[in-house]
C-alpha cells in the first residue's frame, strides 16, 4: 500500500456525499480522499477493479488505489487515490449543466407521475439537446453497473461531462466515485449483520430509489468478465474486507447475469 503524506500547505477540499462530507486532496496530479464513513477506499478499489475486468476502455473509468494517508500533524488514516483524469478540460456534473441552461432536473426526478423509463429518457433528451451526446446506453451502463455493487451515491452532481473549450465539444467522463458501495458506511450498515437484511436497506440514485427498477434501463451487451473477475479479487494482496464478501454475494445474484460476458459465468 502506497504511503501519500499531505503537505502542510495543501488544501483540504471537503467533497459533499449524499452522506456528509468526505476530505480529499490535490497532491500533484493525484486526488486522495479519505475514509469517512467506513471502508469507502476499499470499496472504490473493487469498484474499479471491476471496471478493469469489462468492456469498457482504461479512460472510461477511473482507477482508484489503496493507501495510507499521513496528516501534516502526524495523523495516519486510510483512504484512496487516482490521478487527474480531466486535464485542460472542463468538468460539468449533470446538474450544473442544466443549471448552465437555465433549469434543474428536479422537476423530472421528482415528478410522482412519470416512470423511471421516462424520467430517464426526458432528462437523457435534455442532455442531448444541451451537448450534442446520446449518452442512454452509457448512463444506463453506469446504472447496471451501480446496482452491481449496489452504490448508493450515483446523485447528478456524480454524473460528469467534460467540456473542451477550444474545440467547443462535449464528452461523458469516466465513471468515478464510487465509495460509497459494497455497504462501506458502516454507520449505516453495522458489521456483523446479514448481507441479505444489509442489502435492503441501500437505496438507488437517480431517477429511482429502486437499483432493480434503474438496473432495467439497460438493454445493452453483457461487458463484464465475471470469471477474471472473481480471480482477480481472489488474487489480489488488498484486504477488501467486507467489500469483497459484498461483491461476491452480488456475483452470484442471477439477477446481474445479464450483465456477464458470455462463458464468464463458470464460478456458479
Amino acid at each position: 500500500m502506497e504511503t501519500i503524506h499531505i503537505p502542510a500547505d495543501a488544501r483540504r477540499i471537503i467533497s459533499t456525499s449524499s452522506k456528509g462530507d468526505q476530505s480529499k486532496w490535490r497532491v500533484s496530479d493525484k486526488w486522495v480522499k479519505q475514509n469517512t464513513r467506513g471502508y469507502e477506499g476499499q470499496a472504490e478499489v473493487l469498484a474499479s477493479l471491476v471496471l478493469a475486468h469489462s468492456t469498457l476502455q482504461e479512460n472510461e473509468y477511473v482507477k482508484y488505489s489503496l493507501c495510507e494517508i499521513i496528516l501534516p500533524d502526524g495523523e495516519i488514516s486510510i483512504g484512496c487515490y487516482s490521478h487527474d483524469f480531466r486535464g485542460k478540460l472542463q468538468e460539468v456534473t449533470l446538474e450544473r449543466l442544466f443549471e448552465a441552461n437555465f433549469t434543474s432536473t428536479d422537476p423530472v426526478l421528482n415528478d410522482k407521475s412519470l416512470s423511471t423509463n421516462e424520467k430517464f429518457e426526458r432528462i437523457m433528451q435534455q442532455v442531448q439537446d444541451f451537448t450534442g451526446l446520446d449518452v442512454r446506453q452509457e448512463i444506463a451502463r453506469i446504472l447496471a453497473f451501480d446496482a452491481l455493487i449496489l452504490n448508493e451515491d450515483r446523485h447528478t452532481n456524480n454524473i460528469l461531462f467534460l467540456f473542451n473549450p477550444i474545440e467547443k465539444s462535449w464528452q461523458l467522463a469516466p465513471i468515478f466515485d464510487n465509495g460509497l458501495s459494497l455497504l462501506s458506511d458502516e454507520k449505516d450498515y453495522t458489521p456483523g449483520k446479514p448481507l441479505t437484511i444489509l442489502k435492503r436497506k441501500v437505496k438507488a440514485k437517480p431517477f429511482n430509489s429502486s437499483f432493480s427498477k434503474q438496473l432495467a434501463l439497460y438493454t445493452g451487451p453483457a461487458f463484464i468478465n465475471k470469471q477474471t473477475l472473481i480471480a482477480a479479487i481472489e488474487s489480489s494482496t488488498v484486504d477488501f474486507g467486507r467489500a469483497k464478501q459484498v461483491l461476491l454475494s452480488q456475483l452470484n445474484d442471477p439477477t446481474f447475469k445479464h450483465l456477464f460476458i458470455e462463458g464468464s459465468e463458470t464460478n456458479d
